[in-house]
């Protein structure tokens, strides 16, 4: 869920174009992506490498997931951002609707 919005998201690894669904998040790879389907906004992101945070950006939409303490990623409580025309970034909040995911 983003904004109380129903977000759908897919994570894929793309080594020799096998395009196979990432099950944990520590299983990605250089080259993997995700895609959205929300609020009729349809995106293909590819992960870019960070060293705060795990993010999947195409430079006007930046899916992240940021760090715990103790180094893990926050699976539950990603957050999406938007470059607006004007040069603004919105912040889009959202929450895991299974709290036992294992991304």
């Amino acid at each position: 869920m983003c904004e109380n919005s129903k977000l759908n998201l897919v994570m894929r690894n793309n080594i020799n174009g096998d395009f196979s669904i990432v099950e944990k998040i520590s299983e990605l790879k250089p080259g993997a992506f995700i895609n959205i389907n929300w609020n009729e906004i349809k995106l293909m992101l590819p992960y870019s490498l960070r060293k705060d945070y795990i993010s999947f950006t195409d430079k006007k939409w930046d899916w992240r997931y940021q760090f715990n303490k103790d180094g893990s990623p926050d699976i539950n409580n990603p957050s999406l951002f938007e470059l607006l025309p004007s040069g603004e970034v919105k912040a889009h909040f959202c929450q895991s609707e299974d709290k036992n995911s294992n991304l």
